[in-house]
């Protein structure tokens, strides 16, 4: 995995009917202030090597891999996680809170591979 420009949320991932999940302003916040850019599944992806896709389903896995994204895998529901863990996403998270550091640890490797 190289250097992340870009995340690509899908809905689910962020919100429900109740609103936007807790984690989900500290996450995007941490990120932009990181250089990250935020978007949907629909944005469009000039580096799609350098853009996750966060999903919580099998679609959006499947969607993630057909369009050379990597899939990043948001395991909400632990029984269904384990079910799409099948399909080898690159990275599973169980918080968006994860996600800055799961960039910072990328950032390292990068560092010390050069």
């Amino acid at each position: 995995m190289g250097p992340i420009t870009k995340m690509l949320f899908e809905p689910n991932c962020l919100a429900d009917s109740d609103g936007p999940f807790a984690d989900v302003e500290p996450a995007l916040s941490q990120l932009r202030n990181m250089g990250i850019e935020i978007g949907s599944p629909d944005s469009d992806v000039s580096e799609p090597t350098q853009t996750m896709f966060i999903t919580g389903s099998k679609d959006g896995l499947n969607e993630a891999k057909q369009r050379g994204l990597i899939p990043i895998l948001l395991a909400s529901d632990p029984d269904e996680a384990m079910k799409l863990t099948a399909l080898k996403p690159a990275g599973v998270v169980v918080s968006l809170l994860e996600l800055p550091d799961f960039i910072r640890l990328l950032r390292a490797r990068i560092t010390v591979r050069k």
